[in-house]
């Protein structure tokens, strides 16, 4: 099930100029799997290889992005991040093919439903001035 959830922000700049937030997320059975944020630690994860580098990035402990990971992974129902233990050739992460596709495809519908929205509120906001 698609959530969809929006947030209208007022800025005033001499005069009053509107513009639409929106986030969307991907739930299972009323839980959140994806949305903008997870899905942004899931593509650092797999571009750097590390998941404690990308929890680095992000401002987070090891522990919270390694929980985040998990709880993605029970709610979806399949392993979306394969990981190797360190030692000699040190350990490492990645995305599986699954979870690339499934990260891929998610980040893509997303991007596209919040393009379509500020398109129809900019198209919409005319109508109003």
């Amino acid at each position: 099930m698609l959530k969809i959830a929006y947030r209208m922000v007022t800025i005033l700049l001499g005069r009053s100029l509107m513009e639409i937030k929106a986030k969307f997320w991907i739930e299972n059975k009323g839980e959140v799997v994806l949305g903008g944020g997870k899905t942004a630690l899931l593509l650092a994860v797999d571009r750097l290889g590390s998941i404690q580098r990308a929890a680095d990035e992000f401002g987070m402990s090891y522990r919270h992005a390694w929980g985040a990971i998990k709880k993605i992974e029970q709610r979806a129902g399949f392993k979306i991040v394969d990981t190797k233990l360190g030692g000699k050739d040190g350990g490492g992460a990645k995305l599986t093919p699954e979870g690339k596709r499934f990260i891929q495809k998610t980040d893509s519908l997303l991007k596209e439903l919040r393009t379509m929205v500020e398109k129809r509120f900019k198209r919409n906001s005319k109508i109003i001035r």
